[in-house]
């Protein structure tokens, strides 16, 4: 393998301290972590094929770590066709990738420069998706701001933009918050919630494992209505409770004895994590469960005393609309021989012209009356993908 570079074959091979150490220097998210890699590897949510860790020590320090795995029919991928109306081979292709389709922030931790550390990465990824038959390679979800992604691009990887995700940098308070809210969003907040609380809508925090099966049963639901495999299955949502308990919070929204819906919620350092939402469709809309939802998340961000809070993907109409901004991810990906790298080529342009990602997100500012940022207008960052420009 590459100098530097060495491959590990589960997370159970590793210092816990020393990784999330290294997680912690580089300010990498909770998705990261040992903890939430171990929930992941011991009851993958897909189809798992190996597991291939690399790591990098200088002088025997630990200096940068890359979670990858070798995986394939991601439902977070393969939800892309079903959602948008497009098939594609790529979309059940095996590929190693790094990190997950199941976290956002994807990428390395390093407290190395990413234009010292990429080189190698990338040759002993390619060593190692060659070595395990992979036609493809790289990283889903990587923040465009990322310098992992210059180095990428200079490398030849091919970008997509497949998703973003929402965030804000939180105030310190749930009103502070909304006071920064147009006068019509905030006043329709205010009457939604009391809407809620009138029709006897409770909120719960408990971590019963009666209502974490509830949960799940609504995320195999949404899944269902979506025409995909469920992102999440029971065993997988039980190991990240297992797993990650001293960082996760569980909030569900009930109307006597139905779940209407929930969050799974995860703090780490600073930031509050909205990893995945639950929600029952039959009568989300009546009961304004996502509004409950978001009014106690930001209770708890203000429990927590946290500068951050990051509400995950898609819905991006309804979190512009309520004050959070999303923030564009790049997928990478190259190939391992010729048959595989025109597969990418048509996939790429599949998934770019059926995704449309970044104008999606900026008709979501134009629909409240705002101008979208501007890393969304004019052409994309990066000119290797084929995502069109936005024009004001």
């Amino acid at each position: 393998m590459s100098d530097g570079w060495q491959v590990i074959d589960s997370i159970d091979h590793v210092d816990p301290t020393e990784w999330n150490e290294v997680v912690d220097a580089a300010g990498g998210s909770v998705f990261s972590t040992v903890e939430w890699l171990s929930a992941y590897e011991k009851e993958p949510p897909a189809p798992l094929h190996a597991v291939r860790h690399l790591v990098w020590r200088e002088n025997g320090k630990l200096r940068a770590v890359a979670p990858m795995y070798y995986a394939s029919e991601d439902p977070h991928y393969t939800g892309y066709g079903p959602d948008y109306g497009f098939d594609h081979p790529i979309l059940r292709a095996r590929m190693l990738v790094g990190h997950s389709f199941y976290s956002y922030f994807n990428g390395i931790c390093s407290t190395l420069p990413a234009a010292e550390v990429a080189p190698g990465l990338v040759a002993t990824m390619r060593e190692v998706a060659t070595d395990l038959g992979s036609p493809l390679y790289g990283f889903p979800g990587v923040p465009e701001t990322d310098p992992l992604c210059d180095e990428l691009d200079r490398l030849g990887f091919v970008s997509i933009y497949t998703e973003a995700t929402s965030g804000v940098n939180f105030v310190g308070t749930a009103e502070a918050h909304l006071a920064g809210l147009k006068n019509k969003v905030r006043r329709e907040f205010g009457r939604l919630r009391r809407r809620s609380e009138r029709l006897g809508v409770t909120v719960r925090t408990d971590v019963d494992p009666g209502y974490v099966d509830a949960f799940a049963g609504l995320v195999e639901d949404v899944c269902a209505r979506h025409g995909i495999p469920t992102i999440n299955p029971p065993d997988n949502i039980r190991s990240i409770f297992r797993h990650l308990r001293e960082q996760l919070h569980f909030l569900t929204i009930w109307k006597d004895d139905v779940l209407l819906g929930g969050f799974i919620l995860l703090h780490r350092a600073d930031t509050l994590y909205a990893w995945i939402a639950g929600l029952n469709y039959d009568f989300h809309k009546a009961y304004a469960t996502y509004y409950a939802l978001y009014a106690n998340t930001l209770d708890l961000a203000e429990r927590l005393s946290v500068r951050r809070i990051e509400m995950g993907r898609s819905m991006y109409g309804f979190k512009v609309r309520v004050g959070f901004h999303p923030q564009l991810l790049v997928s990478w990906f190259d190939a391992t021989d010729d048959a595989s790298r025109e597969m990418l080529t048509g996939g790429a342009e599949a998934l770019e012209s059926n995704c449309r990602t970044r104008q999606r997100i900026a008709e979501a500012y134009e629909a409240v009356d705002l101008i979208p940022p501007a890393p969304l207008l004019g052409p994309p960052r990066f000119p290797r993908s084929l995502a069109p420009a936005i024009h004001q």
